[in-house]
């Protein structure tokens, strides 16, 4: 009995083996043709990837993979690495001079060759400790070199400075350190060149500029402020504030006021200038703009600059000050923001609708809303209309879009215009999400506020069909 169950023990230690050394059923395809992907541009120095896929007909195969970098037709270096199917090949890259270079790849199946570029790729950083210097002050400048992985690098640099004339007043060669930092000083003179000083750092691969000025400091004789009713205006509502200009010890300028209005119409283009005498303080009115470019991303409102100069009778010194308005259509702004920037027809689809000043500031409203659906033929296939008022400033609906809804038109409208140009109105085109399977899935967070360690987060899931397993990732 011993010896049989010796014999079985030993039969299936054999059959383990006789198993483990049987190489693998999976057919293997002697690579015919391939697909490599390598930058158009190495940089040299630098780890390169080249992405491979080896094929034999329509079936992956497999190979050893031999990938070398010519130039003029000598090999400078290769690697070697063997391909199941789908692999990267590293490619350390050396140190050689910028050029024209050839990669070749091959197999026992193939041999193939394409042109790429070798370049020595820095980037140099210049920065100065401040933008502005005066007389007689001291100019500190750091400079960073790094490499294209953005990694310090020991590098030799000519820094060169030109004062405000164009005059070549300093250059030195200086290398950055292992950590690719390097720092000079510039001490000024009590009389430089004023104006726009520029300073060049420049290797044999790249090269920037900086610029800083250098100028006198003169404190103000006196200050110039502008105040408004409101920081917005109608496009057909003149401009209304008051100027006030007085000396750092507290009198009253006596001068003359002058105002430059601009608008933005693509670009800034002036279309009134105010004049008036100033004794301290005077008001103005600008007429209205009357039209001005908006942006999507402000809502369809615009911006109007006022360039205000005080110029002092005396001695006709002056003092500019200038502020930037914006101008409206209408006093209600409405956006509408849905949940998503898609629908999934026949789940629930909410829509928040803002309505604000021009100033960002909550304002309520009664707005006319109306859901058009559209099929795949573009036609309607259903119509929505609701009466949505907004309290702070804010209303949440929910619609659930038909089966056969492909897009929606949304579109509110201000019920009592606050003002009597046009009412305030905003309009939003969704289109329907795509599944394969018309299977679509709707998540909502139905526990409130934010969740604490510890605390269950509760959420609801609607389906458009009925379904045995919901698998759920959590991110952290």
């Amino acid at each position: 009995m011993r010896f049989t169950r010796f014999k079985a023990i030993a039969f299936i230690l054999f059959l383990t083996l006789l198993v483990t050394m049987i190489p693998s059923c999976r057919p293997v395809f002697t690579a015919e043709s391939y697909l490599a992907i390598i930058p158009k541009v190495l940089h040299s120095g630098q780890t390169e990837e080249l992405s491979l896929a080896l094929f034999s007909g329509d079936n992956l195969a497999s190979g050893n993979v031999e990938v070398a970098l010519l130039y003029e037709g000598k090999e400078i270096f290769k690697v070697e690495k063997d391909i199941s199917g789908k692999g990267i090949i590293k490619l350390d890259v050396p140190d050689v001079d910028d050029g024209d270079y050839e990669i070749r790849v091959k197999t026992s199946g193939f041999e193939d060759k394409a042109s790429v570029k070798i370049e020595r790729s820095f980037l140099t950083f210049l920065e100065t400790d401040k933008p502005i210097y005066k007389p007689g002050q001291t100019i500190h400048i750091r400079l960073i070199t790094l490499n294209n992985e953005l990694k310090p690098i020991e590098e030799q640099v000519v820094i060169e400075i030109l004062d405000a004339k164009g005059i070549k007043i300093f250059r030195n060669e200086i290398t950055a350190d292992e950590y690719g930092m390097a720092s000079l000083e510039l001490p000024l003179s009590n009389e430089p060149n004023l104006g726009v000083w520029k300073i060049t750092a420049e290797t044999e691969n790249s090269k920037t500029q900086l610029d800083v000025r250098v100028e006198e400091y003169v404190l103000p004789k006196y200050e110039v402020k502008i105040e408004l009713p409101k920081q917005w205006f109608l496009v057909n509502e003149a401009i209304t504030g008051s100027v006030s200009s007085e000396y750092s010890f507290g009198k009253p300028v006596k001068g003359e006021l002058e105002i430059t209005a601009s608008r933005y119409v693509g670009e800034w283009e002036v279309y009134a200038i105010f004049s008036k005498e100033i004794d301290g303080d005077t008001d103005f009115e600008i007429p209205a703009v009357g039209y001005v470019a908006g942006t999507p991303a402000s809502g369809g409102m615009g911006n109007v600059i006022l360039d205000i100069t005080v110029r002092e009778n005396a001695t006709g010194y002056e003092e500019r000050t200038s502020t930037l308005l914006t101008v409206a259509q209408t006093p209600l702004n409405i956006q509408i923001i849905p949940e998503s920037s898609v629908f999934k027809p026949g789940l629930p689809l909410s829509l928040l609708f803002v309505t604000e000043t021009p100033a960002n500031e909550p304002l309520d409203a009664r707005l006319d809303v109306t859901v058009t659906y559209l099929n795949a033929e573009y036609e309607e296939e259903d119509m929505q209309q609701k009466e949505v008022e907004t309290s702070n400033g804010t209303a949440l609906i929910e619609l659930i879009p038909p089966d056969k809804a492909v897009a929606m038109i949304i579109e509110a409208f201000e019920l009592t215009p606050i003002s009597s140009i046009q009412p305030a109105k905003a309009e939003k085109i969704l289109t329907a999400s795509y599944s394969p399977s018309g299977n679509f899935i709707h998540l909502e967070q139905i526990s409130d506020g934010i969740p604490e360690i510890g605390q269950d987060i509760v959420f609801r899931v609607n389906s458009t069909r009925e379904a045995a397993n919901f698998y759920y990732e959590v991110v952290s």
